[in-house]
């Protein structure tokens, strides 16, 4: 079962000082969890992205087994991309409340 974050804080792209495509994508959130958890970014659905040349990714949490109280926590996540599609000039990251997006150019 995967949750989202409630909301995105903060997204960095920094773009490989070699001149490649290679591209780090760094999201903060706010989540609130009842369980331990891993903070993913995954791909988003990314219908319009050769309309638009924006790539989406979800800010989600894979749930583990285990209990934990009910708090709010910071999460960090970073991602790196190989092979960005052609003609993409921004990144979204999309949370349950919120969204945030970094233009690439």
């Amino acid at each position: 079962m995967t949750d989202k974050i409630k909301y995105v804080k903060n997204i960095q792209v920094i773009k490989s000082k070699d001149g490649s495509e290679h591209l780090l994508i760094k999201a903060k959130g706010i989540a609130e969890i009842n369980k331990l958890v891993n903070p993913v970014l995954r791909p988003g659905k990314n219908e319009k992205m050769e309309e638009e040349g924006i790539y989406e990714l979800d800010f989600v949490l894979e749930s583990t087994k285990f209990s934990n109280a009910a708090v709010e926590v910071e999460m960090d996540v970073e991602l790196r991309i190989k092979n960005l599609p052609k003609g993409i000039i921004a990144i979204k990251v999309n949370a349950s409340d919120n969204s945030d997006i970094e233009i690439i150019l």
